[in-house]
């Protein structure tokens, strides 16, 4: 029995050039690279002094650091955003409590919340580099996470009654309804908060990396 061969006119060209694929590969790569670093370096002994390098050639590490720590708290007031905001549109008994909380802590100024956070950090860490850079972490958090939960609670109570009603009519369940009709809806207002929280972060940034408390000098390359 012989096999038929495809003619030529039936394999497909390739579309795509091997420069393209050499790029996927190299940012896969340090990506995977930039994860070992990472974790290589929070998961280190903690440095009780840290010296701080001027020359030009640190530049990238230390912007790859702060990238690192912008993201994370990033993904962090995203989560909690999207969290928070659903619990307090659709608990009725919690809403005006966690509304007047988040009203308050937006209120209170990123280098109030420095002490009680690095203390708390750490103390849970204290061998290991883990615990600043989760204060440091925590600090940004606290510095954009707020106008976007007020934000996407905003975009819940706004969703307009029929939309609702033909969720309803489809018989939507409550993750269905989330991510095709409350998710969406929200995203707009989530995009724009979120560039608005990420460029606090930034101004912030370096407050949330250098910091001192008594004799204690915590500072993030």
């Amino acid at each position: 029995m012989t096999i038929p061969r495809l003619g030529r006119q039936f394999i497909p060209e390739r579309t795509w050039s091997f420069l393209l694929d050499a790029t996927v590969f190299g940012c896969v790569l340090a990506l995977l690279y930039g994860i070992v670093v990472i974790g290589h370096y929070w998961l280190g002994a903690i440095t009780p002094t840290v010296e701080i390098s001027r020359s030009p050639t640190a530049l990238p590490l230390y912007s790859f650091y702060s990238l690192v720590r912008m993201t994370v708290a990033y993904l962090l007031s995203l989560l909690f955003a999207v969290v928070y905001g659903y619990i307090a549109a659709y608990n009725l008994r919690l809403q005006g409590l966690m509304l007047a909380t988040l009203d308050i802590l937006q209120s209170i100024p990123v280098l109030s919340f420095l002490p009680g956070v690095m203390l708390a950090m750490v103390s849970l860490f204290p061998t290991r580099q883990l615990g600043v850079e989760i204060g440091s972490i925590v600090l940004i958090f606290t510095g954009q996470v707020w106008n976007m939960a007020f934000s996407f609670y905003a975009s819940l109570q706004a969703i307009p009654r029929e939309l609702r009603e033909a969720s309803r009519i489809y018989r939507f369940g409550k993750l269905q309804r989330f991510f095709q009709l409350e998710l969406p809806y929200g995203t707009i207002g989530l995009v724009w908060n979120s560039m608005v929280s990420v460029a606090g972060g930034w101004f912030f940034l370096m407050a949330c990396e250098m910091f001192v408390l008594g004799k204690r000098d915590f500072r993030l390359p």
